[in-house]
């Protein structure tokens, strides 16, 4: 028998769903100990011209600790509005802040990926999160989390 998705993926919370435009949105902290990767699965309704600011970070601690910022040249992908394919997008240099701007009025998915070695593991870095700041106008979001286990199953694993 095949195996059920969230018994070979964990998946946790990044951003509860709220109008991105109330204030800077910080993400929740993401365990990827033991982990191979995390994608961040942002899913935005469509507004008049919201700007989309999205933000990696990584942290050494589930809360508190330090944080700071995560710089990976992973691409990442998207649908924009009633696309049916996603479309790849490669960073022109590693960056931390992306701002893609086809997101402006329409809404859509945007999946951004870390893999465990974009972390600074030296400094004990094994938390990641995903912030949005304000958008400007009117813009419902929501982020979910995805990690790659290198532990199964995954559903048994807290995040």
């Amino acid at each position: 028998m095949e195996a059920f998705l969230v018994e070979k993926l964990n998946m946790a919370t990044g951003l509860v769903p709220v109008d991105l435009n109330t204030a800077a949105n910080t993400g929740l902290r993401v365990s990827i100990k033991d982990a191979k990767r995390v994608s961040f699965a942002v899913i935005m309704g469509a507004s008049t011209a919201a700007v989309t600011d999205f933000t990696l970070q990584q942290h050494n601690a589930a809360t508190a600790g330090t944080s700071k910022a995560l710089s990976v040249a992973n691409p990442y992908y998207h649908k924009v509005s009633s696309a049916t394919e996603f479309t790849k997008v490669v960073p022109v240099a590693a960056a931390s802040n992306f701002v893609p701007t086809d997101f402006a009025s329409l809404g859509g998915i945007i999946v951004f990926e870390v893999l465990a070695e974009d972390l600074d593991v030296n400094g004990d870095f094994a938390w990641v999160s995903l912030d949005i700041a304000d958008s400007t106008a009117a813009k419902l979001g929501a982020v979910i989390a995805v990690v790659d286990e290198d532990l199964k199953p995954a559903y048994a694993v807290a995040r």
